[in-house]
């Protein structure tokens, strides 16, 4: 395929000197195109029309300056090489030009080197429009990086405040078992649990969740999503579900893969900006062993080039500052990470289907087992340390503890929980421990109390799920880790599990 001619704008009250010009960049080699221009007016024209990939301008032109005519080269792309050609022209005026950005200055009875200046100046160009594309790349990741860095924050904070909220609300839900403010508290564990869904969704877009594989059902995953996004795309896109029966299950990561449902959606939501119809289908393939997986819309669709680069880092045809173009490039690592494929089937007005193929494997989900309520006798009066920085999150911990008959000592950071238990002769049976802490973490104040005791069970929380742990520790491996927000039952549950308790 030949490359498309350089198109020439020649800024010139004469045309002969225009078609001059062009005729020996050709007689060079260079093939071209060209326009002239020897006004205000019909420059902006000519601008306005095809952007040029290189201008030629004389210097002396009546009722037109270069100086002009540079200006307006300038604000319409300075990466457009500006040269001059002129039959004469005084030293300090052309060196006044270079230092305006005129990039070469040529005499018109001297042409002979205006084909290498001008071969010199597109490679030029085109170095200069890269190293800024990158720049922007750079600053786009940088970017993006803060902002996850602020969202980890963000849920850490909000993840404790829902976990005050989701504690108390349990706790009042129980007390009030058949009083008329039951469907009242209800309401507020309702709202907590979509709190804590939208702050799921948060790390999501983010890339905060570290990688935690589990036996998942597509149909379910499908399921959820539809829920979700039903609220977020808006009344003029209709959007269905078609979920094949008996799917095999898959094995990965559930917030990776609802990352990549929701990069899918959001780029269909873009292309239907009218509206339109959105379609999530699963279906199974026996014979190779792939559990298939499709988001298709009715929106303005791509064409081959477009979706040939639809999955480059980088690359989005949204308008500056409306993506990244980091959607499809993240969705494509993920799915390959696992053995998956994902790939485009895209036309021009007839819409987008995003297909991602998971290999199946694993076990069917199991139900998990509904928790009995915890009576008095359920902790057994096991004594359990306590250590949590945030006062409302360490006070309804503690409450839901005792009341589930266990022995509870609360300490407000590591430094006082070391000091009761090392110097103060403090003896626990577990450690339930925040991992973000201020001057130390819960990874390192476990790995201190376990230098005496090294059998001591831990039980991590934690509403910042951004991967290791601070302070160069990960979780250690027979320490779980309980995600805030959690309920009463799974907090209860979690301990027993810890302690070999039988409900």
């Amino acid at each position: 395929m030949s490359a498309a001619p350089v198109h020439l704008l020649v800024v010139d009250d004469n045309d002969d000197d225009a078609v001059l010009i062009a005729r020996q960049l050709t007689r060079a080699g260079i093939d071209v195109t060209h326009v002239r221009a020897d006004s205000h007016e019909s420059m902006a024209a000519a601008l306005a029309a095809r952007s040029p990939d290189v201008v030629i301008c004389d210097y002396n032109m009546p009722g037109f300056r270069a100086e002009e005519a540079l200006e307006q080269v300038r604000t319409h792309d300075p990466d457009i090489p500006f040269l001059m050609v002129s039959g004469q022209v005084g030293e300090e005026a052309a060196a006044a030009m270079m230092r305006a950005g005129v990039r070469d200055f040529l005499l018109k009875d001297r042409l002979a080197r205006l084909a290498p200046a001008v071969q010199r100046e597109l490679q030029e160009a085109a170095a200069r429009r890269h190293r800024r594309q990158l720049e922007q790349q750079l600053r786009q990741a940088e970017r993006l990086d803060s902002l996850g860095q602020l969202a980890g924050g963000i849920a850490h904070d909000f993840n404790n405040i829902l976990a005050v909220i989701s504690g108390y609300a349990d706790v009042l839900a129980e007390e009030l078992e058949n009083s008329p403010c039951q469907p009242d508290v209800q309401a507020i564990v309702q709202a907590a649990a979509r709190g804590s869904g939208l702050t799921r969704q948060l790390l999501i877009f983010s890339r905060l969740e570290p990688s935690r594989p589990e036996t998942l059902d597509l149909n379910t995953i499908a399921t959820d999503m539809q829920r979700l996004l039903g609220r977020t795309l808006g009344e003029d896109i209709e959007l269905t579900t078609e979920l094949a029966a008996d799917l095999p299950p898959i094995t990965m990561d559930r917030s990776k893969l609802e990352q990549v449902l929701m990069n899918a959606v959001m780029n269909a939501r873009a292309a239907m900006p009218s509206g339109g119809r959105l379609t999530i289908a699963t279906s199974a393939s026996p014979a190779d062993g792939f559990v298939s997986l499709a988001i298709t819309d009715t929106g303005c669709g791509m064409t081959p080039e477009v979706a040939a680069r639809a999955f480059e880092p980088f690359f989005t045809t949204k308008g500056r500052g409306q993506g990244t173009g980091l959607g499809l490039a993240t969705a494509y690592g993920v799915v390959t990470d696992v053995g998956g494929t994902i790939t485009l089937d895209s036309e021009p007005d007839r819409g987008t289907t995003v297909l991602v193929r998971l290999p199946a494997g694993g076990t069917a989900p199991a139900q998990p087992a509904p928790v009995a309520p915890a009576d008095a006798a359920a902790g057994a009066g096991r004594r359990i340390l306590v250590v949590e920085d945030e006062e409302g999150v360490r006070d309804i911990v503690c409450r839901i503890l005792t009341k589930a008959g266990y022995e509870v000592f609360a300490a407000a950071d590591p430094q006082e929980a070391l000091h009761r238990c090392l110097e103060g002769g403090l003896q626990v049976d577990a450690l339930l421990s925040d991992v973000i802490m201020p001057g130390m973490s819960g990874t390192q104040l476990a790995a201190s109390m376990r230098k005496a005791r090294p059998e001591l069970p831990v039980l991590f929380m934690s509403g910042y799920t951004s991967g290791p742990a601070p302070g160069g520790q990960e979780l250690p491996p027979d320490a779980p880790l309980l995600h805030k927000p959690f309920s009463n039952h799974q907090l209860l549950q979690a301990m027993q599990q810890l302690l070999e308790v039988q409900p």
